[in-house]
């Protein structure tokens, strides 16, 4: 659950994940290993339901999302939902 108190902005994706059916397992398991990604769904036809959240700052969200659509057997990623809270009054510097 995204905590808008947060101290440092939430940088957040939802991404579809495709491989062969019969490699979804294992492709799962490694793409849950990525820091801040977490699988929630995984189906027969080889579909997964993957959030990454931005951990580390020294690498951007859309570098570990390529990162994670390079592990072998991954055959297609689509974002599908995007959260970034830093335009929130608390995350703007003062001037």
């Amino acid at each position: 659950m995204i905590n808008l108190l947060e101290e440092e902005p939430v940088n957040i994706a939802g991404v579809l994940f495709s491989s062969q059916p019969d490699k979804v397992e294992k492709v799962a398991k490694e793409l849950g290993e990525f820091p801040g990604a977490e699988v929630h769904v995984t189906n027969e036809k080889g579909n997964m339901v993957v959030t990454i959240e931005e951990v580390d700052k020294d690498q951007r969200l859309i570098e570990i999302i390529t990162n994670m659509s390079n592990v072998p057997g991954v055959i297609s990623s689509s974002l599908i939902f995007h959260h970034n809270d830093a335009g929130l009054p608390q995350h703007q510097e003062e001037k």
